[in-house]
């Protein structure tokens, strides 16, 4: 009986079908093993792409929604759900919370910026669950960084984003930023308008929208105007405003020099006005909280802070107004009414939280401006007054150009104005620039 047992396993060792058979049923767990991690890595390759080209997308939505104005949590709203819209819902990924809008968490989204650069991560990340069993589950993570640069520097920022004309030169204005661009985030059809016989140079104009020109009056270094790009943000959304304090009594400042000044006696602790001044006295007045400010006469300001709250900052026919390191503040919905026939020469200060600003209106006034110069003054400095329906402004007009820049909502230039570019130090560093194109770096 032994032998026929040995015989019989010889047998079926000798023969070459159980030996496949056998070969066979020791190689299907193998098989199915390999197969199953052959699938899983091709299906995990296929979501991480997937998630890769996502969230390329959701950080150049990011960065230039940012970019435009839009807080981190408004660009982190619209990145997911273009993140998510691209990506769909995965088929192997962990599924959704229950009280989610969107098919899985939120990406993650943080802001940098460095230089004239804004940059934008965006990353995302989940659990692989393997189809086949005896493979264990492993964490999909990818990021992406999109880097918007800036561009050219702007000295005119119209910043309202549908009103007709935003930045307007007319009638017989002549106006010159050859050195620096022209800005509107208007997406009118004449977003930038030049007419009647008014002239403008410029080293380039962007607008949202279109650009209404006489080409005959236009001269732009840039050869021709860039329509329907980026807005450009408020690039000092960020800067926080003074309040009010106390307010300055102008009593003894002399009727003859400022409004409501009367007496002839001392004045706001600077000095006693004479009850007949000389010729060429000018009356002195301190950094402080006015309820108005009117000037008619010769007054030098010393540096510092004016606050108008609620009232008007005036100066007129008559003044000659001598400010240097000074910034004046339009609180409240205080107004400015600068006339033409003034002879003023204001400088912004170089230090402090406002250094390179003149004019600084609170960002709910919405109150119109004008700004008229003359040959004989000046003005240096931001114009920053961010609500603002409209600034006219009229500069000096001369060759050598004035170190002003102006963000409001609407702009029109009344007269000749010439703007410097080289002048960082009166600015203090401050620049407008221009979005320039959005690249991925990672």
């Amino acid at each position: 009986m032994q032998k026929v047992r040995k015989s019989n396993m010889r047998c079926l060792f000798e023969d070459k079908g159980g030996n496949f058979g056998i070969m066979t049923a020791l190689l299907i767990p193998v098989l199915f093993l390999a197969g199953s991690v052959a699938l899983n890595i091709a299906t995990a390759t296929k979501e991480s792409s997937k998630m890769q080209a996502a969230l390329d997308a959701a950080a150049i939505s990011a960065v230039k929604a940012y970019g435009e104005g839009d807080s981190e949590s408004d660009a982190l709203q619209q990145a997911t759900e273009i993140f998510f819209l691209n990506f769909g819902k995965p088929s192997v990924l962990d599924q959704p919370d229950a009280d989610s809008s969107f098919p899985g968490a939120a990406i993650q989204l943080a802001f940098t910026e460095s230089g004239e650069e804004t940059a934008a991560t965006a990353a995302y990340s989940a659990d692989y669950d393997p189809v086949f069993w005896g493979l264990s589950p492993y964490k999909i993570s990818r990021e992406s960084v999109a880097v918007r640069a800036q561009d050219g520097e702007a000295c005119i920022l119209a910043l309202h984003p549908t009103a007709p004309r935003a930045f307007e030169v007319s009638g017989s204005a002549k106006v010159d930023t050859s050195n620096c661009t022209i800005t509107s985030n208007s997406t009118d059809a004449q977003s930038i308008y030049l007419g009647g016989a008014a002239t403008l140079k410029a080293e380039c104009l962007y607008a949202a929208g279109k650009i209404s020109a006489t080409l005959a009056s236009l001269d732009l270094v840039c050869g021709k105007g860039q329509e329907n790009v980026s807005r450009t943000p408020d690039p000092f959304k960020k800067k926080a405003m003074p309040n009010a304090g106390n307010l300055v009594s102008l009593a003894g400042c002399g009727q003859n020099f400022v409004g409501n000044g009367g007496g002839n006696g001392d004045c706001n602790g600077t000095g006693k006005t004479p009850n007949k001044a000389p010729d060429g006295y000018a009356v002195t007045l301190k950094p402080g909280t006015y309820g108005g400010l009117e000037i008619k006469g010769k007054v030098n300001l010393q540096p510092g802070n004016y606050i108008i709250d609620g009232g008007t900052l005036k100066l007129t026919s008559q003044s000659v107004v001598n400010a240097e390191g000074v910034t004046f503040f339009l609180l409240n919905g205080a107004q400015i009414d600068i006339h033409g026939g003034s002879t003023f020469h204001v400088t912004a200060p170089t230090t402090g939280t406002w250094a390179g600003f003149s004019i600084v209106a609170a960002r709910n006034n919405t109150q119109p401006a004008v700004i008229n110069g003359n040959s004989a003054s000046s003005l240096a400095g931001i114009i920053y007054m961010p609500a603002s329906k409209e600034i006219q402004y009229s500069g000096n007009g001369s060759t050598g150009g004035e170190c002003v820049r102006i963000v409001a909502q609407e702009i029109t230039m009344i007269g000749n104005s010439s703007f410097k570019i080289d002048c960082k130090t009166e600015l203090a560093d401050n620049e407008i620039n221009n979005p320039g194109a959005i690249r991925l770096v990672k």
